[in-house]
């Protein structure tokens, strides 16, 4: 990434864009962090320096800007632009055919095809910071985010506050959705995460574990067999499945997804009681209708305040809905962080990685 002055330590720039979108780069000696301004901030670029290694997901849809639809989809327009990476999730999650209070919120809500407003908050070798901030269309919410690289550090800090511009109470589904890919997932990786209980979703034909809730951590039973089986391993393409999991009863808010052949990983730790269900997409080449038709191979961990993914709706009758009080302001932490080893036992708030 060419900046014009400083050439080590911490760097920042908003000077750059993509097919016309306006795009952020944040850098220190072991992280480089883009972030696509004008599609719902997402982070299209984690790469670990050490190794050269991008940990996102890249998908078969090229990234681009927006488009006019060939049809209008029932869901919205999520999955035609969704080209991998790791977008945040507002005000709904999945995709709902019925309405929530008078809209519709499309499937993962409006907040991933927004594009922000960002300045440069902090410029210093030894830390660098961007504020970035967008208010929704249909639902009455404001989200500011800052993002933040430390010199010397293989963490990425993200502090948000969220709004409730209504003079009423309104619920929501709020999570991160980074998805993984190759090089970096393989059948060597696996997940690392205090979760006591896990739940299948009855989500797709392909669908590898049987549907159900409350089995124990990390066992569950195969749906062919009952068989039970380690669902935190990563499993080969060849395998042809894809599943949606929830691990719930999280002790502690954080996860490792570790490549054990390369002995490096990724991992997240976050608030437990605003976050309380980590959930795992799993794509094992299994994803054969629209829009993958078997093309892809990849998972994803996400830090969710609610479930199911079928949207708001679902979430209200089953109590893990987040509801935000009138003119409600709601802040938070999280922390994104590479490492290297073959496994974490902990990852704190201010981008400790513990090994196992």
């Amino acid at each position: 990434m060419y900046t014009y002055g400083r050439k080590q330590g911490c760097r920042v720039s908003l000077d750059y864009t993509y097919k016309g979108m306006k795009i952020a780069y944040l850098e220190n000696e072991l992280l480089r962090v883009g972030v696509l301004l004008d599609k719902g901030g997402d982070i299209f670029d984690f790469t670990y320096k050490p190794r050269d290694l991008d940990f996102m997901w890249q998908s078969p849809i090229p990234m681009q800007k927006p488009f006019v639809a060939t049809s209008a989809l029932p869901e919205g327009a999520f999955h035609d632009y969704y080209y991998g990476g790791w977008q945040e999730v507002l005000p709904s999650a999945g995709w709902a055919s019925e309405p929530y209070m008078g809209t519709y919120q499309g499937l993962h809500g409006e907040l991933p095809l927004l594009p922000f407003e960002a300045s440069i908050v902090e410029d210093s070798a030894e830390l660098v910071s961007v504020k970035m901030r967008v208010s929704l269309y249909r639902t009455p919410l404001t989200l500011e985010r800052t993002l933040t690289l430390k010199r010397g550090m293989a963490s990425l800090f993200i502090h948000e506050k969220l709004i409730n511009q209504a003079e009423i109470d309104f619920a929501i589904m709020w999570g991160h959705h980074p998805a993984f890919g190759v090089p970096f997932l393989d059948e060597s990786c696996v997940v690392h995460t205090p979760a006591s209980k896990v739940e299948v979703l009855a989500f797709h034909p392909n669908g590898l574990w049987q549907p159900g809730g409350d089995y124990d951590f990390p066992n569950v039973p195969l749906k062919t067999t009952g068989q039970l089986q380690d669902i935190s391993r990563v499993l080969p393409k060849s395998n042809k499945s894809v599943d949606v999991v929830f691990f719930k009863e999280l002790s502690e808010g954080w996860y490792g997804l570790t490549n054990q052949n390369q002995g490096v990983g990724f991992g997240m730790a976050w608030d437990k009681d605003l976050f309380k269900y980590l959930w795992m997409w799993q794509v094992y080449g299994g994803h054969d209708d629209y829009p993958w038709y078997g093309r892809t191979y990849n998972c994803a961990l996400e830090p969710f305040t609610s479930y199911p993914p079928t949207g708001i709706k679902n979430a209200i009758e089953n109590g893990t809905a987040k509801f935000l009080r009138p003119l409600e302001v709601l802040e938070t932490d999280l922390v994104a962080a590479a490492y290297e080893g073959q496994g974490v036992s902990r990852i704190t708030l201010d981008g400790h990685v513990s090994g196992i």
